[in-house]
């Protein structure tokens, strides 16, 4: 296996500042956003891992919100503090550690109603420690430029997976030649490629792009599933374990979404979902199983942008600013080719991400966020 074909992506100052900030901290917080996914869990769960490879052992992992089943058997998932369930134990290893790393994360604004305390952290980021780690083109820290945030990788598992090869290169002096070549790293395994890493890295890449269907075209997001798959992972069976393993109301509720609840607007090539908690109650629904459904219309033939709609209770932490709403709608925007969603889920929707793929959120019912969305979708959408 040629260990040297991958380039260096992060910068000498991005590289340098994190190592130094994890040689000095004897405690680490490690915390991604709400609602989260599989990149968000991968990420933050690799971190961990290659944390403990170098000998970190004070190392906590938080999440601000509940996983999906379909993550928990992620390797270290039994470790996450959950602040729903041990709110004060999440608060306070946030607040305390010497070290804060953000996965899949770039604004405290999206760990729900640890969003004070994180807010402490990058406030008081030239006293304290804080290395954040995004792909999203929502606001890094302005005053952290040697944060790692790169819009272009399609995955923050990725972007970790960087962290953790460039970061080794570092200790061993693992230097680009004059030639332009590199030299050579251990021909055996670097240390933090264990199968538990791998496992990690591999789920959060594969469900950031669809298992490889959309932002996967750069050759070397190949490459490092090559070298993923040299710890003897079996990528089936980790696709097997969060795809196929939902329940059969999930599959019930997929089909009520797809024959009832499917409406499309052929002029502007654009399919909408919606579900109220009424509708996700009868199909006892659960963290997750909402996951991938905004994808589905894209199969049909002339359907370029896919939304998908569900109603939720608004958190404490949210309203204040929800205006006496008792409910938000929580959004997913897809789309295909080059077809921004991600400025009408900013612009409209209080949201943002990738061009083809984002989010955003809604103060009110579900029904007046889907008559928002008809309405702006004439200044927002290409007609074609």
């Amino acid at each position: 296996m040629n260990f040297t074909a991958l380039s260096d992506k992060l910068t000498p100052l991005q590289l340098e500042h994190a190592a130094q900030c994890i040689k000095q901290a004897d405690s680490i917080a490690i915390i991604t956003h709400q609602n989260p996914d599989g990149d968000a869990m991968g990420s933050s769960l690799a971190m961990r891992h290659f944390l403990l490879s170098l000998g970190k052992q004070n190392v906590t992992n938080i999440v601000p919100t509940s996983f999906p089943d379909f993550l928990a058997w992620l390797p270290g998932a039994e470790s996450i503090i959950q602040y729903e369930q041990q709110p004060e134990a999440a608060a306070n290893a946030l607040r305390t550690a010497d070290l804060v790393i953000c996965t899949d994360l770039g604004e405290p604004t999206r760990v729900a109603a640890l969003s004070p305390v994180l807010a402490e952290r990058f406030d008081a980021y030239a006293q304290s420690n804080l290395i954040i780690i995004d792909h999203h083109l929502s606001p890094v820290c302005s005053s952290c430029p040697e944060q790692i945030a790169y819009p272009d990788s399609a995955s923050a598992s990725e972007l970790v997976f960087r962290l953790a090869w460039q970061f080794v290169g570092l200790q061993r002096g693992f230097m680009r030649g004059k030639s332009g070549s590199n030299q050579s790293l251990d021909e055996g395994r670097a240390s933090f490629l264990t199968p538990d890493f791998a496992t990690c890295i591999y789920t959060g890449m594969m469900t950031d792009t669809g298992n490889f269907s959309y932002n996967s075209c750069h050759p070397e997001m190949y490459s490092i599933i090559a070298i993923l798959l040299t710890t003897g992972i079996n990528k089936d069976a980790i696709y097997d374990r969060v795809f196929n393993a939902y329940t059969a109301d999930r599959m019930r509720l997929i089909g009520y979404c797809l024959y009832h609840k499917m409406k499309l607007f052929p002029e502007f090539h654009a399919a909408l979902i919606t579900l109220n908690r009424r509708e996700m109650y009868r199909f006892n629904a659960k963290s997750g199983d909402m996951e991938g459904i905004v994808n589905m219309p894209l199969q049909i033939k002339d359907i370029y942008y896919s939304v998908f709609m569900r109603e939720d209770k608004i958190p404490p932490h949210q309203q204040p600013e929800a205006n006496g709403a008792k409910v938000k709608a929580k959004i997913s925007f897809r789309s295909q080719g080059d077809r921004p969603v991600n400025i009408l889920a900013r612009e409209i929707f209080r949201g943002g991400g990738h061009m083809n793929a984002s989010g955003g959120e809604f103060f009110g019912s579900v029904d007046d966020a889907a008559k928002k969305f008809i309405e702006m979708m004439p200044k927002y959408l290409q007609k074609e």
